[in-house]
């Protein structure tokens, strides 16, 4: 089970007063459910105490030791006892009646299979005496709730109502254990998952941790939080962003995190289709130059917290997120391989005179763990619901096809840790989430657990789905495997084999084509995704990049931006300088239909 140890967003320790709550319903069913039955007997006898017959009296008594923990666990399994009577419904009245017949068929069978038979009347008068009793505690929490509450009316709507499955408890005993007494990094620490992240981690005994983020203001919250309820916990709290990699060279060679878990990603997609190129320095170059910062200086693991639309990328957001998925394991697999030297840094400023090497014994593991729509966000599209209806309407639908896989953020941290224990090979987690939720009826559904009804009291638009993205999301694509793993809900996606060289050959001229922003970025990362190119059709390949590239080892005294080479890059330079000679015309060509 993730267990949030006690932070919440406010700085305070959390108190779930819910718990509470049931254990004291759990004995006042206890007592109550023989009750009923006992006034049952003596309504049927006339309300006369001495017109009982004593045997009745006797087999109630005997009874209810053995009534009692049945009722309790079938009131367990109806769902008696969870937090959902805060906004008691339909559906919650419906559980208790179905939780009392249950009980009713119990009490009728065990007393008749051990006693005897009892009057009819009995046991119709003390199933509707019980029903009575057990709904009046709850009805009157979920009114007094109200009242005390009113501004969570609508916000505070059961997780399994929105989800619509159960949500998933994983064990992260194994990740926090390994955690112990090491140096983490988190970046993006200031988003949602990433405080969630932190305020785990913090009460794991870890020797530093260090929150990095861009955004001073978030990171200062948290770091006040975590310092408030933590106070012996060694905490850093940094400014920067991962697309500055001398910065990130400054704070590895100053911390030399042993763990980096990877969350400084842009993730609105409708916002990156505008500016494309950001996405590109940001999820794609910064995910490759923390990366690198991590192998250079002795990270044992990073995670990538990466999300489920780079299972089947059809924008700019699920392309990056993809292709940084890529970097990773294009990293992974020539450490194993033992190639981590041909291995090159890309730099975002300018080029060193002296090429930058990785040490001879990289043994960083990577792993990435896809994330959902994580429902606490305030970019969700619930979220963005809650607020319309909070506001009386219209609820805006992206679009009536349109649905998405939806997971809570103690969802979303337990698959991130579970990953982190089990990082091997560059596998990618992910987390069964059920199918896809429909949004236009999510809307609806929410309309009606706020007391509202839809397309009457609030009316529901269509706002029109963003073009760049498909309107049903997918976990894993067509092409690639998944595995199960031991623990249920999770999964190792296995994604389709590309050329590792090849994809990192071609980074340096997405770099220079993202600083100068020229080109289509969007078609080039889905290009680069889809088909990266085989290595020995390297020197033939007529695309940008390979242009591009060639481009970039030419100019390099006078260009600020580029990478820095290696004896194997400087071959493979002049392989394709060689190639592009011989096809010169084609060449010039394509380099002016990229500028234009």
């Amino acid at each position: 089970m993730v267990c949030m140890e006690g932070l919440n967003g406010k700085g305070k320790k959390r108190f779930e007063h819910w718990p509470v709550v049931g254990v004291g319903l759990a004995v006042y069913d206890a007592l109550v459910v023989n009750l009923a039955y006992f006034l049952a007997l003596w309504l049927r006898y006339d309300c006369q105490f001495s017109a009982i017959p004593a045997d009745g009296l006797r087999w109630l008594g005997r009874f209810a030791p053995l009534y009692t923990p049945v009722c309790l666990a079938i009131f367990w399994q109806c769902r008696m006892y969870r937090d959902r009577w805060r906004h008691a419904g339909d559906r919650e009245l419906l559980q208790a009646v179905l939780a009392v017949c249950l009980a009713c068929a119990a009490q009728i069978l065990g007393v008749w299979a051990l006693f005897g038979r009892m009057p009819a009347a009995y046991y119709a008068m003390g199933a509707l005496l019980q029903l009575l009793a057990v709904l009046l505690p709850r009805l009157l929490y979920c009114l007094v709730w109200g009242i005390l509450h009113p501004e969570k009316a609508v916000r505070e709507i059961p997780v399994e109502e929105l989800l619509g499955r159960e949500p998933v408890k994983m064990n992260t005993e194994e990740a926090l254990s390994f955690l112990r007494d090491k140096t983490v990094l988190v970046t993006g620490a200031g988003g949602l998952i990433g405080g969630e992240l932190c305020r785990q981690i913090a009460g794991c005994g870890v020797k530093k941790l260090i929150l990095f983020d861009i955004r001073d203001d978030h990171t200062d919250a948290l770091q006040r939080e975590l310092k408030e309820q933590a106070p012996q916990l060694d905490l850093g709290a940094l400014v920067g962003s991962v697309q500055d990699d001398r910065r990130l060279e400054k704070v590895f060679s100053q911390y030399r995190p042993q763990v980096v878990f990877h969350g400084a990603a842009y993730s609105a997609a409708q916002v990156l289709e505008g500016s494309p190129w950001e996405a590109v320095k940001n999820n794609v170059l910064g995910t490759h130059q923390t990366a690198w910062a991590a192998m250079a200086h002795g990270c044992q693991r990073f995670v990538l917290v990466s999300a489920d639309e780079a299972a089947k990328p059809s924008g700019v957001m699920g392309a990056s997120r993809r292709l940084s998925e890529m970097i990773l394991e294009a990293f992974d697999r020539m450490i194993r391989e033992g190639r981590s030297q041909e291995l090159t840094r890309l730099h975002s400023r300018r080029v060193r005179k002296e090429p930058a090497l990785l040490p001879e014994d990289v043994n960083t593991e990577f792993v990435a763990a896809r994330l959902g729509n994580v429902l606490e966000s305030s970019g969700s599209a619930v979220a963005m619901f809650q607020r319309q209806i909070a506001q009386g309407g219209p609820v805006t639908v992206p679009d009536p096809e349109a649905a998405c896989r939806l997971m809570t953020a103690q969802e979303a941290v337990g698959l991130i840790l579970y990953a982190c224990a089990h990082a091997k090979d560059g596998e990618i987690f992910a987390l069964d989430m059920g199918e896809p939720v429909n949004l236009d009826a999510q809307a609806r559904k929410l309309i009606q657990l706020s007391g509202h009804r839809p397309d009457q009291d609030i009316s529901i638009a269509d706002a029109g789905h963003c073009p760049a993205e498909e309107p049903r999301e997918e976990g894993t694509a067509a092409e690639e495997g998944s595995e199960k793993t031991s623990d249920s809900g999770i999964s190792i996606c296995r994604p389709v084999p590309f050329d590792a060289e090849r994809l990192l050959a071609r980074l340096p001229g997405l770099m220079k084509a993202a600083y100068e922003e020229r080109g289509n970025a969007r078609e080039r990362l889905l290009q680069l995704v889809s088909d990266p190119g085989p290595a020995e059709a390297e020197g033939e390949d007529s695309g940008e990049d390979s242009a591009e590239t060639a481009t970039d080892s030419e100019a390099t005294p006078k260009t600020s931006e580029g990478p820095e080479t290696t004896p194997q890059t400087q071959r493979n330079q002049k392989k394709r300088r060689r190639n592009r000679h011989k096809s010169k015309p084609q060449q010039n060509l394509e380099s002016t239909s990229d500028a234009q």
